[in-house]
């Protein structure tokens, strides 16, 4: 069984029950709609179809909702595009929306009022890089670093600018809405900049929810240099973490993206938080049925990292090969996985209390080889949550009391998500085993660490271990 988790983006090339069928039992735990494209009606008919399937599986799955943001862009151009030599000056505009003269349109009206003289403006993810040489009016005056052809609806970052536009924009306020009426498990917040762009989303998820409905969580997309800035309480404020390395590796200098990368998955995993590892991992998987060997690294090191989730995106959704690059990704995070480089030390201060006591116990004995496995619910132990924090290299079986939860937790590293509801001391045991057996997740001579406990006011009732 593989402890981390992956994470397929659906699209054109996985939207089919047989596709997304052997996806799962490929290795998939957690389907992303990307909101940025296709109708509401469209994701509807594609969430209705993971369940359906995950359903016929027998297997949890999340379903991440991936809010579009404010990215930025160019306006409409010419079909055959507009070439800008390099060295050449150009003309960006706030308030024309087709090119015209020689200017070419951007989507943010602001952005004349947030760039300076000397800022960078980055197009197509960094290919092509202006220098801003003076603002006049609402247009923004450049000479082109890198020049090349641009074409409509380009992408646009400012990695020196700070910008004064809302995480969220309408159609985002709209897809929210959507996405909570459809009860997706995450929603994922792009373009984040600091801790009150997670608020505002969660005021907006409270907003849109029926009454005791069962909320989605949110995971964070970290892709602007802002965010990098702030982490620390964007963290606090959110319940996972997606790096999202496309737009970041353009926001901040690409050699700086696998040191950022690390020491927010060390930071996640110290706050005991989900975190997932994103974009380009597979992507020449795209168009060719192998990866290439660094493409390989990157997944294991991700892997020996102990991320939560490691995801393919254009590979998955609209690549030729959607079902061979998860086949692929399963077997390099069971490889990584089996190494003693994935082995995450113990730390050597003592546990700070009771709950952690017993998490570090736990992933003693699992490194001893004492136990394969662990059973514990999360309604006869609140502090579950501290055990899955551990990352015990081994699988854990985590009973919770609604469908919802067991969905939402299919993200988490090493969890084996079940429902079984009305859980009570006497009868857990045995009819959590009875469930994994039909779930066909343990076999004879397993041993298994069951964990139980209760709470009166601020110290443990009882713990059964």
């Amino acid at each position: 069984m593989k402890r981390t988790k992956i994470v397929c983006t659906i699209g054109p090339a996985s939207n089919k029950e047989s596709v997304l069928t052997s996806m799962l039992k490929a290795g998939m735990d957690v389907a992303r709609l990307n909101f940025s494209h296709g109708s509401h009606a469209g994701h509807a008919k594609l969430l209705r179809l993971v369940r359906k399937t995950a359903k016929k599986l027998n297997k949890p799955v999340a379903v991440i909702g991936d809010l579009q943001g404010p990215k930025i862009r160019l306006g409409v151009l010419p079909e055959a595009g507009v070439s800008i030599p390099t060295g050449s000056s150009v003309v960006f505009s706030t308030s024309a929306s087709a090119y015209k003269d020689g200017i070419i349109p951007v989507t943010y009206a602001n952005l004349h009022k947030d760039v300076k003289t000397g800022h960078r403006i980055l197009i197509d993810d960094g290919l092509l890089e202006a220098e801003v040489t003076s603002v006049v009016g609402k247009n923004i005056h450049a000479k082109m670093k890198n020049g090349g052809v641009v074409t409509s609806h380009k992408g646009m970052n400012f990695p020196d600018s700070m910008l004064n536009v809302s995480s969220l924009t309408e159609k985002d306020r709209d897809d929210v809405k959507f996405g909570v009426q459809q009860e997706v498990d995450w929603m994922a917040l792009s373009f984040v900049t600091s801790a009150d762009d997670v608020k505002l989303l969660r005021r907006l998820i409270k907003a849109a929810a029926k009454p005791g409905q069962v909320l989605p969580r949110i995971i964070v997309k970290i892709e602007k240099h802002e965010a990098i800035e702030h982490f620390d309480e964007i963290l606090n404020a959110t319940d996972a973490v997606m790096v999202a390395r496309g737009d970041l590796g353009v926001e901040i200098p690409a050699e700086e993206v696998p040191v950022r990368q690390k020491e927010m998955i060390e930071k996640c995993r110290e706050a005991g938080k989900p975190v997932v590892v994103a974009t380009q991992m597979l992507d020449s998987m795209i168009r060719n049925p192998r990866p290439t060997r660094a493409e390989v690294s990157d997944v294991a090191n991700a892997v020996f990292d102990h991320t939560d989730g490691v995801m393919l995106s254009g590979e998955s959704a609209s690549g030729k090969y959607p079902l061979a690059a998860v086949k692929m990704m399963a077997q390099i995070v069971k490889e990584a996985e089996g190494s003693k480089f994935d082995d995450v030390p113990l730390a050597l201060e003592p546990p700070s209390d009771q709950a952690a006591s017993i998490a570090h116990a736990i992933k003693l004995l699992a490194m001893q080889g004492s136990i394969d496995g662990v059973l514990v619910s999360q309604e006869l132990a609140p502090w579950s949550e501290t055990v899955l924090r551990s990352h015990p290299e081994i699988p854990l079986f985590l009973a919770v009391p609604n469908k919802q939860l067991e969905q939402q937790t299919a993200l988490r590293w090493s969890a084996m998500p079940f429902v079984l509801k009305n859980a009570n001391e006497k009868t857990f045991v045995k009819r959590a085993l009875l469930e994994l057996k039909k779930k066909k997740w343990t076999k004879k001579g397993m041993k298994l660490a069951v964990v139980m406990g209760g709470t009166h006011g601020e110290g443990f009732d009882h713990v059964v271990v």
